[in-house]
């Protein structure tokens, strides 16, 4: 039973764990998401890592396991059958979405969340998703402001879950613009998906859902919080940015109150409208060296959209500030893309200052599956961009810039062209 343990960790996790960073990384997880902290040298010697070690791994090492696949303890894991229980649930909840009746379905739902199921998450994603499609807004209002459920009380790497789950549906369907409207003016469901899940690789485009809401929100159409609209600012200027398109003087300063991200945000911005002015960073690179240094939490948070800056600006020294700032994150990950984020930045760093070798090690603990998907597609530009300095034969280089380049023609991003590519590292 410990070895399928063992296979369902790795499932998760997306890879295999074979090495120290890889026990590391779980045991960040795992705090991240059960706030319980678990040496990585007991991962070490579970997952035969350490072959010399001879082991028994406590309960407690097998019950925060079996949490973190999903199960309330290592008994539920090795006794329950999860397809069986994840079938019956999702079949109760398909005859519940049947049934057109929102009022057992929420209590359906609330149920599953008294009774903490492992499968909520999964429960909850499906159940959105469905209202959308099948266009019952009144549903997805009812849903998201139940107190039942009370949605904003999930853990964040859980309603990371859901804004991403139910967001990339958003790419798909097209929501008619008095029910977009209410969804965004709906504070729990624009907290929920609107703010989670932005999707970076459509900012070029007319008709997605970010973009419409986007020119409702300028067009005056849609009432927000003032922090609310910064933030489809701050995106609108990203937007423009990637495009080519001409941005109206950005005057607003990071304030004290706002969520660390968007802080971020706001920042970055910032740095990116002092690039294109040729002005100094020196002022909003010091007040995020205060944040981090600070006595606040989550402070990685406040260079979360710094990471990405620095590599659309090619600025390499910012690229520094943010790697320096990596002990600030205090042994706990802001979740797995923030990481795989800052892994493309050291390593490109690194190729810049010629440690070829070290980048190369670095290569193979590149996950995708981390990935956050609102980023997905552009670190996979940057990914291409770093395997193109790492490859040396003139045949792999080709492959990797047609890749690239294929890459770049489905962005449709004027900021990324072939001499984006080729020039980067000089």
């Amino acid at each position: 039973m410990e070895e399928r343990l063992k296979e369902e960790v790795e499932l998760k996790l997306g890879r295999k764990i074979v090495s120290r960073g890889d026990c590391q990384l779980l045991s960040d997880l795992i705090f991240e998401q059960q706030h319980k902290q678990i040496s990585y040298n007991t991962f070490r010697r579970f997952f035969n890592v350490d072959k010399t070690a001879n082991h028994q791994p406590s309960i407690q090492t097998l019950n925060v396991l079996s949490s973190f696949v999903g199960f309330t303890n290592y008994f539920s894991f090795a006794s329950g059958d999860p397809s069986k229980v994840s079938w019956e649930l999702q079949n109760e909840l398909y005859f519940r979405l049947a049934e057109d009746n929102t009022t057992n379905l929420l209590n359906f739902l609330i149920a599953c969340r008294i009774q903490k199921v492992p499968q909520l998450m999964e429960l909850l994603t499906v159940c959105f998703r469905e209202l959308l499609l099948s266009k019952n807004y009144s549903a997805v209002h009812e849903a998201s402001r139940s107190k039942g459920l009370n949605l904003l009380d999930l853990s964040y790497s859980e309603r990371i879950q859901f804004g991403r789950s139910v967001g990339l549906l958003l790419r798909k369907i097209s929501i008619p613009k008095e029910a977009l409207i209410a969804l965004a003016e709906n504070n729990i469901f624009l907290e929920m998906v609107f703010l989670i899940f932005v999707d970076y690789s459509s900012l070029n485009a007319t008709d997605t859902t970010h973009l419409r809401l986007m020119e409702f929100i300028s067009n005056g159409e849609v009432r927000l919080k003032k922090k609310d609209a910064l933030f489809f600012q701050c995106l609108s200027y990203l937007s423009n940015f990637l495009t080519g398109k001409p941005n109206a003087i950005f005057k607003t300063k990071p304030q004290g109150g706002l969520h660390p991200i968007l802080y971020s945000r706001v920042c970055s911005v910032l740095l990116i409208q002092n690039a294109l002015m040729k002005k100094s960073n020196d002022s909003i690179l010091q007040d995020l060296q205060n944040k981090l240094e600070g006595p606040l939490e989550n402070k990685m948070d406040y260079i979360f959209e710094v990471i990405t800056t620095s590599l659309l600006l090619k600025d390499f020294g910012l690229m520094e500030f943010v790697l320096k700032s990596e002990p600030h994150a205090g042994g706990k990950l802001y979740q797995e893309s923030h990481l795989q984020q800052v892994l493309i930045v050291k390593m490109i760093f690194q190729l810049k200052n010629g440690l070829i070798k070290k980048a190369k090690k670095n290569l193979v603990h590149i996950n995708k599956k981390g990935w956050g998907r609102s980023y997905f597609d552009i670190y996979e530009l940057f990914l291409l961009i770093l395997t193109y300095k790492l490859v040396l034969d003139e045949a792999s280089r080709k492959r990797v810039l047609n890749s690239y380049l294929q890459k770049v023609k489905q962005l449709k991003y004027s900021h990324f062209n072939k001499e984006f590519l080729l020039n980067y590292f000089e």
